[in-house]
């Protein structure tokens, strides 16, 4: 068979095209049933999420906050401590020659920008 009588017999046949034969009623079932089945699935998915959030995660933060604010209270009470044995002054830190280490100022001053007058040691004042 020549190539011109093979192209004559591929053009005879009959074409198709893929999802256009298919009846359009089968096609509208099917995608129907596909967002039931996605729809039904979404619901389920928030429902566990959602129980996730209430049962696990409040518990979770609850428990967070309690251990905090009892390492938190600790602390305050040992400070209290050592400020009622040092007559209520908390008493200075070592000076190490490697903390506070600045090759220039920064453009505020000599403190940090997040400075703490009652937790850092203030370094404009050491002039």
């Amino acid at each position: 068979m020549s190539m011109l009588a093979r192209r004559a017999a591929l053009r005879a046949l009959p074409r198709t095209r893929g999802y256009t034969t298919t009846t359009t009623d089968v096609a509208k079932t099917n995608y129907h049933e596909k967002q039931a089945a996605l729809s039904a699935h979404a619901g389920e998915a928030s429902e566990l999420w959602r129980r996730i959030s209430f049962y696990v995660c409040l518990p979770g933060i609850v428990v967070a906050a309690l251990w905090v604010r009892n390492v938190e209270a600790e602390h305050a009470e040992h400070e209290n401590h050592i400020r009622a044995e040092n007559d209520g002054h908390l008493p200075e830190p070592p000076h190490y020659e490697y903390l506070n280490k600045r090759l220039k100022p920064f453009p505020w001053g000599k403190n940090s920008l997040f400075f703490n007058a009652h937790i850092q040691k203030d370094l404009e004042a050491e002039e």
